[in-house]
């Protein structure tokens, strides 16, 4: 799952902000960085890691997986996460009661008062997500294009013997669009309930806002 997703089930969790930043940046802090982060960002980041490793697993991912793994392989798992992620924007009010726009907005707020408890690099990753509004981006095609591009220039920097531009994957996302979309129907309830599972990182009293009301 990508960041909207990610943000999502941390909000369902009942999650406070310093829980809801570590659920976004557990991919940009790495090593010793995460040691040194508090315990709250810390307990957000452990959750991301379990919603990750219950995702790759999922019978419905690789579902998903294998419809554009003949075209892009190794790269398919990515293009799946980031695609969920439009999915998810795309079929919003089916998980929630409040709108994407109230959604984004008052995690922008969470994200914001929560940099300081980061290191530099992750400060201008999150930084730079609010001030790009990228969570609402992912409700379009072209902003989820727009995000295959940016992810393929990091990829590009990173690990340039694996360069690929992602965002060529489109037109092979928008042929299987239906087929996916039933997949992501029949995932993301099970992910929420899995969330829902797990105590440790589940506050008892009711989350802050009227967002999480999965249908």
């Amino acid at each position: 799952m990508n960041y909207l997703a990610h943000l999502h089930l941390a909000d369902v969790a009942g999650q406070d902000d310093e829980g809801t930043l570590g659920n976004l940046v557990a991919d940009m802090v790495k090593g010793p960085e995460v040691e040194r982060l508090t315990e709250g960002v810390q307990a957000g980041v452990r959750m991301h890691r379990k919603v990750d490793r219950y995702t790759d697993t999922h019978e419905r991912v690789q579902s998903s997986i294998r419809r554009i793994s003949a075209d892009w392989g190794w790269f398919s798992g990515i293009v799946i996460d980031v695609y969920y992620d439009h999915l998810l924007a795309e079929t919003w009010a089916e998980w929630s009661e409040e709108s994407l726009r109230a959604f984004t907005l008052r995690m922008h707020g969470r994200l914001v008062r929560g940099l300081p408890h980061l290191p530099e690099s992750a400060q201008f990753g999150v930084s730079k997500l609010v001030e790009t509004d990228r969570l609402m981006m992912y409700a379009t095609r072209d902003g989820i294009a727009d995000t295959f591009v940016r992810l393929s220039d990091r990829i590009a920097r990173r690990l340039p013997q694996r360069a690929r531009r992602l965002e060529e994957a489109m037109p092979l996302l928008l042929q299987r669009h239906d087929e996916l979309t039933v997949d992501f129907r029949a995932f993301y309830p099970a992910l929420m309930a899995h969330v829902l599972s797990l105590r440790e990182f589940r506050r008892e009293s009711a989350p802050d806002s009227c967002a999480t009301a999965g249908r």
